[in-house]
C-alpha cells in the first residue's frame, strides 16, 4: 500500500503551474503525489518547497523526492510566510492546500484517527506535540464538547453523544470512544462515528485557525496570475474557503456610501473555472477518498 493516494493530482498540476521556470509550495506535502506531479511540469530553473506538519510525512517525501530542485520543510500552514523565508523565498507562482487527514494516518492505528481502527485516541498530525483527543475529552466539559461536535462535525446529536463520552468512566482508546457513540444508539453508526471523529481530529490540530493563516500566507505571498488551490473534503472547510475570497473576488471594494467607485474596478482574485472541480469516474473507482473532495483554484490579479 502507497503511503498516501494523491486525490486529483493532474488536475492541480496542470491547474497550478502557469510557469515551468516559477516557485511552487504543496502545503501539505503527504505521501508527494501531488509534489510528484507538480515536480513533473516544471522546468530546469523551477522550483518546489514540499511542507508538511507530520514528520513522518516529511521523511517520506524527502526519501521519495531526491531533486535537486525540491525543498522539503517540516511545518504548519500558520507558519508558511517564515518558513519559505528561511528558504529565500519572498514570492511564490503557486500553492496548494490539500486538507484533511492522509491515507498514511487513517492507516496506521497507533495515530487514533479512524474509528475503524484499534489504537490510542490521540489524533495529533504532529506526534506528540500539545494535547492528544483523550486529553481534549478530559479538559474539556460536555458543553464545550457538544459545541466542538456540533460546529466541527455537523452533528445534530452533539449534545447527547457528549453528555455519554463525558460521563464515560475511561476514554483512552478509539475502542473507548467508538462503545460510548454506539452506546447513543443513532441511527447511522458510522455516519456518526466519522462526524465525531472528524471534529475531534479538527480540534486538536486547530485546522480552521491553521487553514486561515495559512490562506492569508499564501495569498500574500502569490505574484500577480500566480494561482492558489485548495482541496477540500467536507462542507466547513469548502465554507472557510468560499468566504476567506468572496471578498476578494469582487470588482467593486468600495463603501456602500461611496456612489461612484473610486477603487479602480478590479478584483484582487479570480476563479478558475466556474466552479468546484471533481475526480474523475475512473479516478473514483480507484479512490474513494476522492469521493467527497472538491478542488477550487484561485489566480490573482494586480496591475
Amino acid at each position: 500500500m502507497s503511503f498516501h493516494v494523491p486525490v486529483m493530482a493532474q488536475q492541480v498540476a496542470a491547474g497550478l503551474v502557469g510557469d515551468p521556470q516559477g516557485v511552487y509550495v504543496d502545503a501539505t506535502a503527504g505521501g508527494g503525489g501531488h509534489s510528484r506531479a507538480i515536480l513533473e511540469r516544471l522546468g530546469s530553473q523551477g522550483r518546489l518547497i514540499a511542507v508538511d506538519r507530520d514528520p513522518e510525512a516529511v521523511a517520506q517525501v524527502r526519501g521519495a523526492l531526491v531533486d535537486g530542485r525540491v525543498m522539503v520543510v517540516c511545518g504548519r500552514f500558520a507558519e508558511l510566510e517564515a518558513l519559505l523565508a528561511q528558504q529565500g523565498v519572498a514570492q511564490i507562482d503557486g500553492v496548494l492546500f490539500d486538507l484533511g487527514v492522509s491515507s498514511h494516518q487513517i492507516d496506521q492505528a497507533s495515530r487514533g484517527f479512524s474509528y475503524q481502527q484499534d489504537g490510542p485516541l490521540d489524533m495529533r498530525m504532529e506526534p506528540g506535540s500539545g494535547l492528544s483527543a483523550a486529553d481534549l475529552i478530559r479538559e474539556s466539559s460536555a458543553e464545550e464538547l457538544a459545541s466542538l461536535l456540533a460546529q466541527y462535525g455537523e452533528e445534530r446529536r452533539a449534545r447527547g453523544i457528549a453528555r455519554a463520552i463525558c460521563a464515560a468512566p475511561a476514554m483512552d482508546t478509539t475502542a473507548d470512544l467508538r462503545r460510548v457513540v454506539a452506546s447513543t444508539r443513532p441511527r447511522h453508526l458510522p455516519k456518526t462515528l466519522a462526524r465525531v471523529f472528524q471534529a475531534l481530529r479538527i480540534a486538536v490540530n486547530r485546522e480552521p485557525e491553521q487553514l486561515e493563516r495559512g490562506l492569508a500566507a499564501g495569498i500574500a505571498l502569490l505574484k500577480r496570475g500566480g494561482r492558489l488551490g485548495v482541496i477540500a473534503y467536507h462542507s466547513l472547510e469548502d465554507r472557510l474557503v468560499k468566504s476567506t475570497f468572496a471578498p476578494l473576488l469582487k470588482v467593486c471594494t468600495c463603501p456602500p456610501a461611496i456612489v461612484v467607485c473610486v477603487c479602480g474596478g478590479r478584483a484582487l482574485f479570480t476563479k478558475v473555472g466556474s466552479r468546484a472541480q471533481r475526480a474523475s469516474r475512473a479516478e473514483l473507482g480507484n479512490n474513494r477518498r476522492a469521493r467527497s473532495a472538491s478542488l477550487r483554484l484561485y489566480q490573482k490579479g494586480g496591475d
